[in-house]
C-alpha cells in the first residue's frame, strides 16, 4: 500500500542545503511556463508566455539563444537525447524542432488544430510525442517530422507525454536506481519493457502506450470515479513505474505492471495548474553526493517541495511569495542543481546543495538530507 509522507516521520530540517546561487535569469517578460536542462547538462531552455524560448548557460547567466518562431505562449520544450535537437510546443498549435548546432528549425510538425500543451523526444532522437487541448497524442517522425499516429485515449485536454528512457547501463544510475528500486519499489531492476509512452489528462487518466504499435497497455492511477485531474506524468529511470502527479495535491509513484501506487507524499499545493514534478535520480558532483532519489515537485505556493524516498521531506524551496505558483521545475543530469520558474515572476531562479556543518563539533558533511551529525549526532540546527 502506499505510504502517505504529508506528516514525515522526522521533521523537517529548514535548514536543508538547497540554496539560492543568487542568479536570476532575466529576459523573459512573461510567466515561466516549462524548464529543461539538456542531457549533457550544459545548457538550460526555458519557454514562456511571452512566446519565446531563451537557451542559457546557466552558470554564468548569460543568454545564448533566443528563439521566436511562435506566435502564442509556449506550454513545453524537450531535449533531444543526443542535445542535439530542442522541441518547443506552443498555444499557437505548432511544434518546432530546432538544430541546436544552428538553431535553424529542422521541422515544422503540423497536424494539432489546438494549443498544444507537452511534447517530448526520444533519447535517439527518432520520435517525438505530443498531447494538448484536443486530447489526443501524437506520435512522430523526428526525421521527417511527419505524424506517424494519433493515439486517441483521453476525452479532455492531454497535460503530459513522456517516453520511458533506456534501461540503466553501468555507468548510468546503478547506485540510485538499485536503492530507489529495493527502498521504494521492492522490485527487480529489469522490467522487461521496451518503448513505450505515457500521457496523462484532464480527464483523470494516466496512459501507457507501446510505442511501435500505439498499443494502449495500461491505465494506471487510482479508481477513475472521481479520479481529480492529472496535471503531470513521467517515467522513473527504472521504466517500471510513473511519477504521477494529480489536483487534488498529492504526488506518487505507481507500478505500471501490477497497477499499484508504491508512495505518495502530500503536502503541497495543486489544484489548479499543471504544475511540474520530476524524479531526480542521483547526482555525483563533489563535494557534495546524492545516491538516492529525490522528488521535486513545484507548488500553487510559490515554494518547491523536495522529497526524499525515505518519508522524508527535505526542503521547501521559497521561490516567490505565497500567492504566486511554480509552474516550472528543471532537475540537471549530473550536477547539484534545480531552477525554478512561476506564474507571476518572469526570472528563473537556480538552487543548489551544499556542504554543511556540523555547528557544535565542525564536521563537514556532503549528503544534504541528513538531520544529525555523523561525528557528534548533534541534531541539525
Amino acid at each position: 500500500s502506499a505510504v502517505a509522507l504529508g506528516g514525515a516521520r522526522r521533521k523537517m530540517s529548514e535548514n536543508c542545503n538547497f540554496k539560492a546561487t543568487g542568479k536570476k535569469l532575466m529576459g523573459h517578460s512573461g510567466a515561466i511556463t516549462c524548464l529543461d536542462f539538456s542531457p549533457d547538462g550544459q545548457f538550460l531552455a526555458s519557454g514562456s508566455a511571452d512566446c519565446t524560448v531563451k537557451i542559457w548557460n546557466f552558470k554564468s547567466g548569460k543568454l545564448l539563444k533566443s528563439i521566436e518562431e511562435h506566435t502564442a505562449g509556449i506550454n513545453s520544450v524537450a531535449w533531444g537525447g543526443k542535445s542535439g535537437a530542442l522541441c518547443t510546443a506552443s498555444d499557437d498549435g505548432k511544434i518546432l524542432v530546432h538544430d541546436v548546432k544552428t538553431w535553424k528549425v529542422r521541422h515544422k510538425l503540423i497536424g494539432h488544430t489546438k494549443p498544444v500543451f507537452c511534447v517530448d523526444m526520444s533519447k535517439d532522437e527518432s520520435l517525438i510525442v505530443s498531447g494538448g487541448m484536443g486530447g489526443k497524442v501524437r506520435i512522430w517522425s523526428g526525421r521527417t517530422g511527419r505524424c506517424e499516429k494519433i493515439l486517441p485515449g483521453h476525452v479532455k485536454p492531454v497535460t503530459a507525454v513522456a517516453f520511458n528512457p533506456e534501461p540503466p547501463k553501468s555507468k548510468g544510475y546503478p547506485a540510485g536506481i538499485n536503492i530507489f528500486c529495493r527502498c521504494v519499489f521492492h522490485s527487480t531492476l529489469s522490467s522487461g519493457l521496451d518503448k513505450l509512452i505515457v500521457s496523462s489528462g484532464y480527464d483523470g487518466l494516466c496512459r501507457i502506450w507501446e510505442t511501435e504499435t500505439g498499443h494502449l497497455l495500461r491505465t494506471v492511477g487510482n479508481d477513475l470515479n472521481g479520479h481529480p485531474a492529472v496535471g503531470n506524468a513521467d517515467f522513473a529511470p527504472n521504466n517500471s513505474i510513473v511519477l504521477i502527479s494529480t489536483h487534488d495535491g498529492k504526488v506518487s509513484l505507481w507500478d505500471i505492471k501490477t497497477s499499484e501506487c508504491k508512495w505518495q507524499a502530500q503536502g503541497h499545493q495543486n489544484s489548479k495548474y499543471c504544475t511540474s514534478s520530476k524524479i531526480w535520480p542521483i547526482f555525483k558532483e563533489k563535494p557534495v553526493l546524492n545516491n538516492k532519489p529525490l522528488i521535486v515537485c513545484g507548488s500553487e505556493d510559490g515554494q518547491v517541495y523536495i522529497w526524499h524516498v525515505d518519508k522524508t521531506l527535505l526542503a521547501k524551496l521559497k521561490h516567490s511569495d505565497s500567492k504566486d505558483v511554480v509552474l516550472a521545475v528543471a532537475c540537471h543530469p549530473s550536477e547539484a542543481y534545480v531552477a525554478t520558474g512561476s506564474l507571476n515572476q518572469p526570472g528563473i531562479r537556480l538552487w543548489k546543495t551544499a556542504l554543511w556543518t556540523c555547528s557544535s563539533c565542525g564536521f563537514k558533511h556532503n549528503t544534504p538530507w541528513l538531520q544529525a551529525c555523523k561525528q557528534c549526532r548533534a541534531s541539525r540546527s
